[in-house]
């Protein structure tokens, strides 16, 4: 049984679009995640909880109060709950690779500091309150793949996506594309794998899987030569590598080429544009 705690019930309604999964879940809305206690009762007989809730990049004048706090006690109080519920063995959290980065070798905005910040609070607490349980820390770089809400071929570019779709339909950006990337069913594999005991547990494990390729038309040629996807030129990356062998040692099995993440989510965009 999969429960999931959701912000408002515009996202559980959301969520329950994305057949054929929706038997698997059950939901525990929890209105406010910044409430002291917001969680309690929500972990009661689960052995483990997976952590994913972060907030997003938005437009604010407000850096601390709008995204660095909600992330810091959104993750304080599930390891509260999560402490409250003596059957839990494990919390998986979702991070960044943003902790690893100097964020000014990017953008000149620091995003990164919400995970930083986050990240930081779960050593905090797992030190002066050592719970039973212990943490597994998942540090993804940009995330690409299908996203089974999107209904228009417009959505698919949005997000981490335009780090593998981008590019091919000259979509301009003032941002320099990052240039690693991870394949969302790899990150949910391993969220879902970082439970099991076989995995060691108090760990930050990255999910990445290589840098990004510079010619396109060679994954697909059609499609670039009949101007389906038109291919920006000049645009560019940020070169940066990731050793990743630790956690595909750990978790056996290999993340996704970057090649296969392009087809993908190139093949979703094509299927929503057919369907017009």
């Amino acid at each position: 049984m999969w429960a999931s705690a959701c912000s408002s019930r515009l996202s559980k309604g959301d969520i329950k679009y994305a057949r054929p999964y929706l038997n698997l879940l059950e939901f525990a809305v929890v209105p406010d995640l910044l409430r002291s206690g917001a969680f309690d009762g929500v972990f009661d007989g689960a052995a483990g909880v997976i952590h994913v809730t972060s907030p997003l990049p938005s437009a604010t004048t407000d850096f601390k109060r709008d995204l660095i706090d909600p992330a810091v006690n959104t993750t304080t109080e599930i390891l509260k709950s999560a402490k409250k519920a003596s059957t839990i063995k494990r919390v998986v959290i979702t991070s960044s690779i943003g902790v690893l980065l100097t964020w000014d070798y990017v953008v000149s905005s620091d995003m990164t500091k919400v995970f930083t910040a986050a990240l930081t609070a779960t050593e905090h607490f797992m030190s002066e309150e050592k719970p039973a349980f212990d943490v597994v820390n998942i540090l993804p770089s940009v995330v690409t793949g299908k996203n089974e809400l999107n209904s228009k071929a417009e959505d698919v570019a949005k997000g981490g996506n335009a780090t593998a779709i981008g590019i091919l339909l000259n979509n301009k950006s003032e941002m320099p594309t990052i240039g690693v990337s991870v394949r969302v069913d790899d990150v949910a594999r391993a969220h879902i794998d970082a439970l099991k005991p076989l995995i060691a547990g108090n760990r930050n494990y990255i999910c990445s899987s290589g840098g990004i390729i510079g010619y396109y038309s060679k994954a697909l040629p059609k499609k670039v030569e009949d101007g389906r996807l038109p291919l920006a030129v000049g645009k560019h990356s940020r070169p940066i590598h990731f050793n990743t062998s630790k956690t595909e040692e750990a978790f056996r099995w290999n993340f996704a080429s970057f090649e296969e993440q392009v087809k993908s989510v190139t093949g979703h965009y094509l299927e929503l544009l057919a369907a017009k």
